[in-house]
């Protein structure tokens, strides 16, 4: 029997001694075969560490070799969707080593054969051919100039906008608001609870989560949630939205840890910014088919990042898509620019929130799974990184802690039909 740390311990292990929360509380049994809701629900507690069983002498010195294996085998498929990162940095090589032992762990827990991992799109669509000749495609200069509308938000982002804007407004008028939508209620309730807000209490009440997260942050957050609820009729046949939901669920998460770290920065204001920095590319799905389906090609066959290939087709990308459209709904400057610059960060110490979201969007490019076929990691704009002032080995403690998070956001808002939002 030996301690390993918890990013060392990979399903089918077998605990040597109880793994305990905080509290006391049993969270697996001495003799528990480990799946991945146990590692999930350890990490969600804080666990560091854990006594496995069977991990002395020559079966420890075989399993360390097979890990050393896997991962070399891991780097070098990983290699390809990394060329546009630079991996000699140390910022780089950090988060591409981290991609590594992530996958490598994920092979491993599995059994995955590496010859044998299926290939992927590399954007979250179907096969682009069925997109070239849709007839239904809009010119991009009517989609740029507002001639097409885009989205409708609900009717109580209108009301909120609307009370927001009056110094009388207290948490029991915004409560009555949230309270007319009540799938929205149930939403915001599960995730202030979530491992994101990580409070000590239970909060059961729209009021109280005022109260305990502030009345500006939540109004932030149902903001948010108003924006997603905009493209929950995405056509199933056009994208992946499971997939899509991922990404964003994870850009908003890995935002959030990384903003604690960060005077100045609200995490909450970097969650809902993650959430909402791609939506862009929903609407060029939507109104631009045919180009979307060119720019997915261009991205497979080039290795480009999707925001080039989208450039290079349209002649501008899904982040300034997203900027018209968050301006256009009159969300805040902030969320404005999060969503449109998360590409082209200036690095300015009065940009960091975008920077955050730049950042943000890498880890969760870089850190998804499947490992091996999703699209090309884009570059790290340096001065962007640096700006948040934050060590290399944060980024150790975001991802170990984000996968929980990450699981939990899926299940509070995309369990829906096709992995739309419900």
């Amino acid at each position: 029997m030996g301690k390993r740390n918890i990013d060392d311990i990979t399903p089918g292990m077998t605990l040597g001694q109880a793994v305990c929360a905080p509290d006391g509380r049993v969270l697996a049994a001495a003799g528990t075969t480990l799946s991945e809701d146990h590692l999930r629900l350890m990490r969600a507690f804080g666990v560091r560490s854990a006594d496995i069983a069977g991990q002395d002498g020559d079966q420890a010195d075989d399993a360390a070799k097979a890990l050393t294996a896997t991962a070399q085998r891991c780097r070098d498929l990983l290699r390809r969707r990394f060329l546009a990162l630079d991996r000699e940095s140390a910022v780089g090589k950090t988060i591409f080593e981290l991609a590594v032992s992530r996958a490598a762990a994920r092979v491993l827990g599995q059994g995955l054969d590496l010859d044998d991992v299926a290939a992927s799109p590399a954007l979250p669509c179907l096969a682009p051919e069925r997109q070239l000749f849709d007839a239904a495609a809009v010119d991009p200069a009517e989609l740029v100039s507002g001639d097409v509308e885009l989205a409708t938000l609900p009717e109580v982002h209108v009301r909120l906008l609307d009370a927001l804007g009056k110094d009388e407004t207290g948490p029991a008028d915004l409560a009555a608001i949230i309270g007319r939508d009540p799938s929205l209620t149930a939403r915001l309730l599960r995730l202030v609870n979530s491992p994101v807000y990580g409070l000590r209490g239970p909060v059961d009440s729209i009021t109280r989560a005022v109260t305990m997260v502030g009345q500006k942050e939540l109004s932030t957050l149902v903001t948010g949630l108003a924006a997603v609820s905009a493209f929950s009729d995405i056509a199933p046949e056009l994208c992946d939205m499971r997939m899509f939901w991922r990404h964003a669920a994870a850009c908003g998460v890995y935002a959030s840890l990384l903003a604690r770290s960060v005077p100045g920065l609200a995490p909450d204001r970097g969650f809902v910014g993650g959430l909402l920095h791609d939506l862009g590319q929903l609407v060029i799905l939507r109104k631009l088919p045919a180009a979307a389906g060119r720019a997915l090609i261009l991205s497979r066959v080039e290795g480009l990042p999707a925001s080039e290939a989208e450039t290079a087709v349209l002649g501008f990308d899904h982040a300034a898509v997203g900027r018209t459209l968050l301006a256009g709904w009159n969300f805040p400057p902030a969320l404005i620019a999060m969503a449109g610059d998360h590409h082209h960060p200036d690095g300015a110490p009065g940009s960091r929130e975008t920077a955050l979201i730049h950042v943000a969007d890498i880890l969760a490019q870089a850190w998804d799974w499947p490992a091996f076929s999703g699209p090309p990691t884009p570059a790290l704009n340096e001065p962007a990184w640096h700006s948040l002032g934050l060590p290399e080995s944060v980024l150790a403690e975001v991802a170990r802690d984000g996968d929980a998070a990450i699981a939990e956001i899926e299940s509070v808002f995309f369990s829906g039909p096709a992995g739309r939002p419900h």
